[in-house]
């Protein structure tokens, strides 16, 4: 998690000065659906649509709402935690004073449960406790809901963020404090008619709208048929790359992997991104600058999964980031201090603009196909 935070900093240092930030585009935050009548019973609620909100090209984040009457939340819909939860009014002034906090005592559906919880983030940590309540997605309520109220947050450039809390999207696994992830209770409850979800992300100055779609998938979102590859961890959405390759040089083995919707660019071992980036441009503080008015030249990079190549082009991997008057061009390649035993690659939202991806809990497997 929060790799996202590393990267924005390193490149608000290269730039000696805060990065343009773009307003955001107004935006209808009511809840909006597939094919639901909200006459019927719960059952009937099968597909979900919840529209994702840009941080410029950084971060994709929705609007939820937790308790009756519902108070809303901006979270982050993390693939690489399991953990759900958001600032509470107790929260310590010091690190929550900008963000929406949830008071329980306003609330007729909160069920108190107090259990302590620390969890730690590889670029920080969170306390709180437990408590329970109804919680809203795009317009479907999901009882009984387990989160955190976190009491104390220390986040690594959190002055970047621009959302209140983290909806983890993992299976069910010991580390998540005896919480059941949302996907897993919406299921257990019968919200849906399977385990599954999947991103549609989109650029900032795309007109499209960026959606997470629960409960299945949108073919009329991607091009031809999804790509599966088996989910090799039983906790995480880790699956294995049969290899990287960019012109006539082959890399990452059999490695493995994760697509990480908290992280923005794509992160492998010092090597290969090395290796990667001789081919982009040079270094600067740490950071691979491109030659602007050439990145049109670079070379494709292929990542074969499940026996297909997926192609990221100079347009997909390049970074353009505006400082006044002047356009600086980045890779979208780190390499960087990774967490506990964590996949040898992360394959950010750079991936994830490119390709549409389905993560099926049902069947342990993750997929993909080129994005509309």
């Amino acid at each position: 998690m929060f790799q996202l935070f590393v990267a924005v900093a390193i490149l608000s240092v290269l730039i000696n000065a805060e990065l343009q930030r773009i307003p955001l585009h107004e935006i209808n935050f009511t809840g909006r659906s597939i094919g639901i009548d909200h006459r019927r019973s719960r059952s009937a609620f099968t597909v979900i649509k919840e529209y994702l909100i840009h941080d410029i090209d950084f971060a994709y984040y929705g609007i939820i709402s937790i308790g009756t009457p519902p108070q809303k939340f901006k979270v982050l819909f993390a693939t690489s935690s399991p953990h759900f939860w958001v600032p509470s009014i107790n929260c310590d002034f010091s690190t929550c004073y900008k963000y929406n906090k949830y008071d329980g005592t306003k609330s007729d559906t909160y069920v108190q449960d107090d259990t302590p919880v620390d969890i730690e983030y590889n670029n920080g940590d969170l306390s709180g406790y437990l408590s329970g309540d109804t919680m809203n997605i795009a317009g479907l309520d999901v009882p009984h809901q387990i989160f955190v109220e976190a009491t104390r947050i220390q986040r690594y450039s959190s002055h970047l963020m621009k959302y209140d809390g983290i909806l983890g999207m993992c299976y069910p696994i010991r580390t998540a404090e005896g919480t059941i992830p949302v996907l897993t209770n919406m299921n257990q409850q019968n919200l849906l008619s399977k385990p599954v979800f999947s991103f549609y992300l989109k650029r900032y100055s795309s007109p499209v709208d960026s959606e997470l779609i629960i409960g299945g998938s949108d073919p009329d979102l991607y091009n031809g048929e999804l790509t599966y590859v088996p989910v090799t961890n039983d906790g995480y959405w880790h699956f294995m790359i049969n290899r990287i390759y960019i012109r006539h040089s082959t890399m990452c083995l059999h490695c493995e992997a994760i697509i990480d919707t908290s992280t923005s660019q794509i992160i492998g071992p010092s090597i290969e991104i090395e290796a990667i980036n001789r081919y982009i441009g040079f270094e600067i503080n740490g950071v691979t600058i491109a030659d602007c008015n050439k990145i049109y030249n670079l070379p494709s990079i292929y990542f074969d999964l499940g026996g297909k190549s997926f192609e990221l082009t100079s347009e997909d991997y390049i970074i353009k980031l505006k400082r006044y008057n002047h356009t600086i061009c980045t890779s979208a390649f780190i390499d960087t201090v990774l967490y506990e035993n964590s996949p040898t690659w992360i394959l950010g939202n750079v991936f994830l603009r490119r390709y549409y991806t389905e993560f099926d809990m049902r069947n342990n497997q993750v997929g993909f196909a080129p994005a509309k």
